[in-house]
């Protein structure tokens, strides 16, 4: 890794890939939001200021009730369909 800047605070390296790694004076790798605002105030990275999300849950909308629905008409139930008299079988003939 190649030092791109080096202060009493904190290390800027440069990786082979490309990115960037910064470590503080105790030698501890800065992730995060931290990193990112130590990139943009060393003038390495030119990005708008990356600002923590406020926790603030904003309200659902309000759901309108559906109409009411009409119940269907009863159904009429079909007639019972009466079985066939049962057909007997012939007994076997035996030759």
């Amino acid at each position: 890794m190649k030092v791109l800047k080096k202060t009493d605070e904190y290390t800027i390296y440069q990786k082979r890939s490309g990115r960037y790694a910064v470590e503080d004076a105790l030698q501890n790798i800065i992730n995060g939001v931290d990193k990112v605002s130590i990139l943009i105030k060393a003038g390495i990275i030119k990005q708008a200021i990356v600002e923590s999300t406020p926790d603030v849950v904003e309200e659902a909308p309000a759901v309108e009730e559906a109409p009411a629905v009409e119940e269907a008409p009863a159904v009429e139930e079909a007639p019972a369909v009466e079985e066939a008299p049962a057909v007997e079988e012939a007994p076997a003939k035996k030759e």
